[in-house]
């Protein structure tokens, strides 16, 4: 239900009109960020609040629209009444500078209070976690009340490769700091007994 999508004329509007979660072609976002975004989507179609989701990282991630950069709520009413011919539902954005909410031909004051506690934060998954917890508070205002997911997180094999390989650099700079110490002792010593007798 998810995935990334490259700028065209509008790619979220392209995207949303089949899938649940628009994520920009190159995201800062990390696979456990989204894959738990996803989750929260999901949870919350299955609890009766179907939901679409767009994060919009950059300027040129609105395609053709770049003019409605930084006005997420603008933004969010533009995708709505483009998605209007598939899709007539919830529809949340995300972008560094707010939260926007849409729902075609309907009020969404009771949305924007809800959302109005919810900061939009920073780092690379800031858009992931903030648009996993609008969905949450959504999904819960509207009596479907889902869990927040967990983000994964994991060590990567090369990660612990780069840790092992670290390691035994280390011990082999040890023995050989060793075995050196002992050699110097060894000739101290035999120049100690040449010159005592």
């Amino acid at each position: 239900m998810h995935g990334s999508a490259r700028a065209d004329g509008d790619p979220a509007s392209d995207y949303l009109y089949v899938r649940s979660l628009f994520v920009p072609y190159g995201t800062s976002a990390s696979k456990g960020a989204q894959k738990a975004l996803a989750t929260a989507i999901d949870e919350a179609r299955r609890a009766g609040y179907p939901i679409r989701v767009a994060l919009i990282e950059r300027q040129s991630d609105l395609g053709a629209v770049t003019e409605l950069w930084g006005r997420p709520r603008d933004y969010a009413r533009f995708l709505d009444l483009e998605l209007a011919i598939t899709y007539k539902g919830p529809l949340l954005i995300v972008m560094p500078s707010g939260i926007g909410f849409a729902h075609l031909n309907r009020a969404t004051a009771r949305e924007y209070r809800t959302l109005a506690p919810i900061a939009v934060r920073g780092g690379k998954d800031g858009l992931a976690l903030t648009a996993m917890q609008a969905v949450v508070a959504l999904a819960r205002k509207t009596g479907h009340p889902i869990a927040m997911p967990a983000v994964a997180t994991s060590t990567s094999s090369s990660g612990l490769g780069d840790r092992v390989l670290a390691g035994g650099v280390a011990l082999s700079v040890l023995l050989v700091a060793g075995a050196l110490f002992l050699l110097l002792r060894r000739r101290a010593a035999g120049r100690h007994r040449r010159s005592a007798a």
